[in-house]
């Protein structure tokens, strides 16, 4: 089940909303454990089995970890949860390719026999792996006690707004509002009105952009000029920001209804002047996670710079690693860990100054997203080739009409979506107040509702007449 989906929108939601402010508080807990076992059972059984079985085996792991006395014995039943999780992880996300990889190093190896066939990934598997983790990792250096029943921890790991896509929420920050979620009629309409504003960067702003980058991923390389590359390149850019933003929205829209506080995860990244700043503005709960549960263990900056900066490639290879079992992947994390290590090293941004540093990371990043939205190397190395190498072919004769590829809506939605990564919040909001002085978003409430009305009303009509488009990092 999608959030953007009718079914989500009109069905599940209203239902469980209704259900859950009907029930008496001290039994909300189980109403959000039924609502999360639907909401994952309709789109995968094989991802409730699994979360299910695997959560319960976490959580008396987790009362072993706390009950141990000696250090070693902490630490030993701490490192069987992770290799359980990681290994569930392995198998079902990276089996076939690292067997793949390895038939093609040792020809004698018959792929036949060793590969797994289509293994079925199980919907957040990605995201559920590392909030379990992290539990047990807590719970070992008693950051937090146990979850004193499995309702509760069943509760933190299903969760469903943030289930399938994040924001990563560490137990520590989850566990003192399971007792106290009580909210209130603004809690529900800023509730609302964030997943409403959610729903329309995905649907009004991000597919309308995704439509433009598919077309031009799609071409054949023979029809792909230079500028339908950076086009192309530019519409994703943007599109993987307003489409992972969006739902981060909403999810964290769907937990204020709840009365609960999920953590930001995006911070207009793009206006970021360095690499290192735009992992702090980026997918801001898995960069803190990174560092709170890899970084830091390994050492962190308390070590020599040669092995400080081998630690930071090191998160960014797993970073890389995390996002899918593919080469390119794995070269856009090493790729983003170069950048961090040359900022580090050199401080460069310090020296351009703020415009320009702004400009060559957005820039840099954007080259990035070539690996990323790629299938393969070989493809994405022919599309920089593309981004960099002008032929005469390229400016003399392009062989589609830019209308064929980009449709007068989609550039004016570019433009939206350039103005809306650049202008920094607040200026945004100082211009709104200076244009419209007695129209404070603040202060007058219905100018909140308005737009909350206008963006859903739109939102419904491009989920009626358009495709249905899953989210980007829904695969993850």
């Amino acid at each position: 089940m999608n959030f953007s989906s009718l079914i989500f929108l009109f069905y599940f939601l209203p239902l469980f909303l209704f259900i859950y402010n009907l029930i008496s508080p001290g039994r909300r807990n189980l109403v959000i454990l039924l609502g999360s076992c639907v909401f994952i059972c309709w789109g995968s059984l094989l991802s409730a089995f699994l979360l299910f079985l695997t959560s319960i085996l976490d959580y008396f792991l987790g009362n072993l970890i706390s009950s141990s006395q000696s250090r070693r014995t902490k630490h030993f039943w701490t490192f069987i949860g992770i290799i359980e999780n990681v290994g569930v992880l392995f198998y079902f996300k990276y089996w076939n390719f690292f067997l793949q990889e390895l038939t093609r190093f040792f020809p004698l190896i018959n792929p036949s026999s060793t590969v797994a066939g289509d293994i079925l990934l199980p919907v957040g598997i990605s995201f559920f792996t590392f909030h379990k983790i992290s539990y047990l990792m807590d719970v070992c250096s008693n950051k937090v006690p146990p979850a004193d029943r499995l309702l509760d921890f069943a509760v933190y790991v299903t969760f469903f707004p943030k289930l399938i896509q994040g924001p990563i929420v560490l137990y520590h920050n989850f566990a003192s509002q399971l007792s106290n979620h009580d909210h209130v009629l603004q809690d529900t309409f800023e509730g609302v009105f964030r997943f409403c504003m959610g729903l329309g960067k995905k649907v009004l702003i991000a597919d309308v952009l995704g439509g433009v980058a598919d077309h031009v991923f799609q071409l054949k390389f023979t029809s792909m000029t230079c500028g339908y590359a950076w086009l192309g390149i530019l519409c994703y850019t943007f599109q993987i920001y307003f489409d992972f933003g969006g739902y981060s929205d909403m999810a964290i829209g769907i937990g204020r209804m709840l009365g609960f506080r999920i953590p930001e995860n995006f911070n207009q990244p793009y206006l970021a002047e360095n690499f290192p700043e735009f992992w702090r503005r980026w997918h801001i709960t898995l960069s803190g996670w990174f560092r709170e549960y890899l970084y830091i263990p390994l050492g962190g900056s308390r070590v020599s710079p040669v092995r400080n900066y081998l630690n930071l490639w090191t998160v960014f290879l797993a970073s890389g690693l995390w996002h899918g079992a593919k080469w390119t992947f794995i070269i856009w994390g090493v790729y983003h860990g170069l950048f961090i290590v040359v900022e580090k090293k050199f401080g460069l941004s310090k020296k351009l100054g703020k415009t320009l540093s702004i400009s060559l990371t957005f820039f840099l990043v954007m080259v990035g997203w070539v690996f990323f939205r790629s299938d393969n190397l070989g493809f994405s190395i022919q599309y920089l080739r593309k981004l960099f190498l002008l032929s005469s072919v390229d400016l003399a004769a392009p062989p589609l009409l830019l209308p064929e590829i980009a449709t007068n809506r989609s550039m004016v939605v570019l433009f939206m979506a350039f103005l809306m990564s650049f202008i920094p919040r607040t200026g945004a909001i100082a211009l709104w107040e200076a244009l419209f002085p007695r129209l404070r978003l603040k202060q007058v409430p219905w100018v909140k509702i308005g737009l909350l009305v206008t963006t859903f009303i739109l939102s419904l009509a491009a989920l009626i007449n358009n495709h249905f488009k899953p989210f980007i990092y829904f695969r993850f």
